[in-house]
């Protein structure tokens, strides 16, 4: 009768840290993010550009880790940036897709740089052409 205890405690015992390792393993796997480095392209990353509008002057810049921002002169952000949870970036047809977890309609996710000299930067936002400068 005492062994079937003790093998019965075992058997807890095992299942527990059994239990525990996986629970420990798929917090691992959820810290693991592919960290993204787009600081090869220097043209337009970790630039502060601006421009000013009617009402405000609003200023964008797409980090080389990914990380993006959009917002007015007066703190707001502007296109829902503040749910925007980074960038990805196409080289080939100069295409940066804004990572939203649930876009609607209203929300510009694609934008298209059409041209850029050192000063400046021309950027589609799904049709509507906005110039940028590098802020001083």
């Amino acid at each position: 009768n005492d062994f079937a205890w003790k093998r019965l405690v075992m058997k807890k015992y095992t299942i527990g840290l059994i239990i525990m390792l996986l629970a420990l393993l798929s917090l691992i796997g959820c810290g693991r993010d592919e960290k993204t480095d787009y600081s090869e392209y220097t043209f337009f990353t970790d630039i502060d550009w601006c421009r000013e509008t009617e009402i405000d002057v609003e200023h964008i810049c797409f980090s080389s880790d990914g990380s993006f921002s959009y917002y007015y002169g007066c703190g707001n952000p502007a296109n829902d940036s503040d749910l925007c949870e980074g960038y990805t970036y196409d080289d080939e047809t100069r295409t940066i897709t804004l990572k939203y977890p649930k876009p609607n309609e209203s929300i510009v996710t694609t934008i298209r740089i059409k041209d850029y000299d050192e000063n400046s930067i021309e950027l589609d936002f799904e049709g509507d052409i906005r110039i940028f400068t590098k802020e001083n």
